[in-house]
């Protein structure tokens, strides 16, 4: 890793883990809904040029 960048901070909605409104919600859907909405918010970034995400 040669430079790391912080562009912008976005996180998943919390609820109660049995009988929330997210239970029925895999942790990768919540994950892929939000790197989409990262890239939306932030149009000049590659997303090739993402190398790890936390």
């Amino acid at each position: 890793m040669e430079k790391v960048v912080i562009v912008d901070a976005i996180r998943t909605p919390m609820g109660r883990s049995k009988g929330g409104a997210f239970r029925n919600v895999r942790a990768e859907d919540l994950s892929a809904h939000l790197m989409r909405s990262l890239l939306a918010r932030n149009p000049a970034l590659d997303p090739a040029a993402l190398d790890d995400i936390y």
